[in-house]
């Protein structure tokens, strides 16, 4: 068993098991999406509810969904989920749903969402796999709007500019959304190795302060005991 599937069997945690920052999963929507504070906010939240209702009926139907079906079901409940939330963004959020593109969509293929799936909805009750789901994706929408707070400060100077796109409108108000100023501070954050590079010093950052809180030294029952040689005397006897 390797790295990966070692770390997606543990427990769901905000931080302690981040999909993004710890497990480095779903990373091209964070990349994509992640330009500004509110396109961030938007994905994110989008993908929380898609994580927890499609992890909720997963452990709902475990005992219904023969075992050798289970990736077809897993997908279609995760395909049903990200058009649902997809016709009600762009129903009421429509200039958000122009500016979020493709990857509302691709909801359904965030591998930090079918791991979740696969590895606790199917095998736990309904009540821990929801748990479980909240946590994985409070986790990614935390991670996103970390990455592009950072990344608009940098680029533009600016924190939430465009606001108004996270509340309901019309599409006729879609023409009159502004995009943000053409200023751009550090253009680097702006491309795609730039953040990229902002991402990996972000989880050198949570690296290093988990290390800072969490402290190495074991407790005297914890330590290790050295083996003591055990000395043998006498003859062996043959059987």
């Amino acid at each position: 068993m390797n790295d990966l599937e070692l770390q997606s069997e543990k427990e769901g945690m905000v931080w302690e098991n981040n999909p993004v920052l710890i497990q480095l999963l779903g990373l091209s929507p964070v990349l994509a999406v992640s330009s500004t504070l509110a396109y961030g906010i938007g994905l994110g939240v989008a993908t929380f509810f898609v994580c927890v209702l499609s992890c909720l009926t997963a452990s709902v139907l475990k005992g219904t969904i023969p075992h050798k079906w289970r990736l077809i079901w897993t997908m279609l409940i995760l395909a049903s989920y990200t058009t649902i939330v997809e016709i009600i963004c762009q129903l009421y959020f429509y200039p958000l749903f122009l500016r979020l593109g493709v990857y509302l969509p691709l909801i359904c293929c965030n591998v930090a969402i079918l791991i979740r799936m696969e590895t606790v909805a199917r095998q736990s009750p309904w009540s821990v796999a929801t748990l479980d789901a909240a946590k994985t994706g409070f986790g990614f929408l935390i991670a996103l709007c970390l990455l592009a707070f950072c990344r608009e400060l940098l680029v533009s100077g600016t924190i939430f500019a465009n606001w108004q796109l996270l509340f309901p409108s019309s599409s006729e108000l879609s023409t009159n959304t502004s995009n943000l100023n053409d200023i751009h501070f550090f253009r680097f954050a702006n491309t795609q190795a730039g953040v990229l590079v902002l991402l990996g010093l972000l989880v050198a950052l949570l690296n290093s302060l988990s290390q800072l809180t969490n402290s190495n030294v074991l407790d005297e029952s914890e330590k290790l005991v050295p083996a003591k040689r055990a000395r043998v005397t006498g003859r062996l006897s043959k059987e």
